[in-house]
């Protein structure tokens, strides 16, 4: 029975981590495309309103939701609806909704449309989604502010700079250390786990090599991949970017460093190509995107 009880659950986490991935992927992308409209002071402003909202929403949720309390401090662990005490604080109707829920019933599409649609089905679901959502948002936009910080220098500081190093500074400076357009924080052993991925999900027309995912990700290819599937190619670096391995302007890195050819046409992806992609992968998971999470939540146990 427990191990009746055990698989049924981690089929729910996975219906739960795709829901996840397109609310956070959504919240996201509307953050990178403000960015595109507002100032810098405009953004950080808007940045430090999300902090504000999220952090409300997630007050508000524990509040509100005493299923909540049992899984905050477990959800970085993948399936954490089994291994946190969220199953034993169930009541017995909860345990048996769970329990006996047919997984392959779930409409992706009707969720998407009403997020409390199954809560009847699955208590508490919608609001362990949007908690694990807001969580990993305020996250996020923590780690946004602190760039901003990081990069903004205070006007009295540039007022008491004297004369002769301003006029230093508009001279050419050479600039040290290497570029990382991406912003990756991927390891060689992360690299070569996404290898296994993209030849085994057959993200691009040609096998890729260790070498050449690390020559990707620095931009420094000796010549250009050509994608085998725009959507799935989408959905991974989609997912890389959900879990801040990667910058959330990769669609622009991309484009702008002419590292992928589209499948039919031997064209350059453009932002506007990968753009459509992923919001196509946002409403439908495309075929072959359960290979990506199982590969995507081995690079996450490290």
């Amino acid at each position: 029975m427990e191990d009746i009880r055990e698989a049924n659950f981690r089929k729910i986490q996975q219906i739960l981590d795709r829901c996840v991935a397109h609310e956070y992927g959504m919240k996201t992308s509307a953050l990178a495309l403000k960015r595109e409209y507002l100032t810098e002071e405009q953004m950080k402003d808007h940045i430090r309103q999300e902090i504000f909202n999220a952090t409300e929403s997630i007050v508000s949720l524990c509040q509100q939701n005493r299923a909540l309390h049992n899984i905050r401090s477990d959800i970085q662990m993948p399936d954490f609806l089994w291994e946190s005490g969220f199953f034993e604080n169930l009541s017995f109707d909860g345990r048996k909704k769970y329990i006996s829920f047919q997984c392959s019933s779930f409409n992706i599409d009707e969720y998407l449309q009403s997020p409390t649609c199954y809560d009847e089905q699955l208590p508490f679901f919608s609001s362990i989604v949007r908690f694990v959502v807001q969580t990993q948002y305020l996250k996020y936009l923590q780690q946004l502010e602190n760039k901003y910080a990081a990069t903004s220098v205070p006007s009295t500081e540039q007022e008491r700079q004297p004369k002769e190093e301003v006029q230093a500074q508009s001279e050419p400076i050479k600039i040290v250390g290497k570029s990382n357009p991406f912003k990756s924080v991927l390891t060689p052993k992360q690299i070569k786990l996404l290898v296994e991925c993209a030849n085994e999900a057959h993200i691009f027309t040609t096998t890729v090599t260790q070498k050449i995912l690390s020559d990707f990700f620095a931009c420094k290819l000796d010549g250009v991949l050509k994608s085998n599937n725009n959507r799935l190619l989408a959905y991974l670096m989609m997912q890389l970017s959900c879990y801040n391995y990667i910058a959330y302007e990769w669609q622009s890195v991309i484009a702008n460093n002419r590292l992928v050819l589209a499948k039919i046409k031997d064209k350059h992806l453009t932002r506007s190509d990968l753009s459509s992609a992923t919001d196509n992968v946002k409403c439908i998971y495309p075929k072959g995107y359960e290979i990506i999470d199982k590969y995507i939540k081995q690079l996450q146990k490290g």
